[in-house]
């Protein structure tokens, strides 16, 4: 089943759009994967990128991130996980409020936090509600947690799916 991604900015304001295929749904996600080729609609800048990379992707329905298994030659070359309202599913479009922070992994820099700038400027900017960004901050740092203690989606349990991938991933590169 193919899934319409919708990412907003705090007001609605439309932010990015892009298409993944439905794997899984588990209690509370739902588990995407991500062509490379596929395109992603920039509504901020106005254009359009194609995504040179595949991706396993997680999408929380009741806490406030998304994850991004970035995989292209055979290997997850980094992990993209934004802060944001839980995301809400209208069978096939699912949408969220990107809340700016975001939390990478890759091997040259391990994981960090970016975008706190981005956070500040868009707290003022947009009008964030108090809650809201203690909130995106609460939600920050229960991520964080989460990879600390290896529970889902960091917990081995996506490790066949992120394998399939990369081996198709791999192939391609050989072809």
């Amino acid at each position: 089943m193919k899934l319409f991604l919708h990412s907003m900015k705090y007001g609605n304001i439309a932010h990015y759009d892009w298409e993944m295929t439905l794997l899984e749904e588990r209690e509370g996600f739902l588990i995407a994967e991500g062509k490379a080729g596929r395109s992603l609609k920039h509504h901020t800048k106005g254009q359009t990128f194609k995504i040179p990379h595949a991706s396993l992707e997680v999408y929380a329905l009741q806490e406030g991130f998304t994850v991004s298994f970035d995989i292209l030659d055979g290997e997850v070359i980094s992990v993209y996980c934004n802060i944001s309202e839980p995301c809400i599913r209208d069978g096939a479009d699912v949408s969220f409020i990107d809340l700016d922070l975001d939390l990478l992994w890759n091997k040259e820099s391990g994981w960090h936090v970016v975008d706190e700038e981005e956070f500040e400027e868009n707290r003022v900017r947009l009008n964030y509600p108090n809650d809201l960004a203690a909130y995106a901050r609460q939600a920050l740092s229960d991520l964080q947690e989460r990879i600390r203690q290896n529970v889902f989606p960091f917990d081995g349990s996506l490790e066949d799916r992120i394998a399939r991938i990369a081996v198709q991933t791999s192939k391609q590169k050989h072809s």
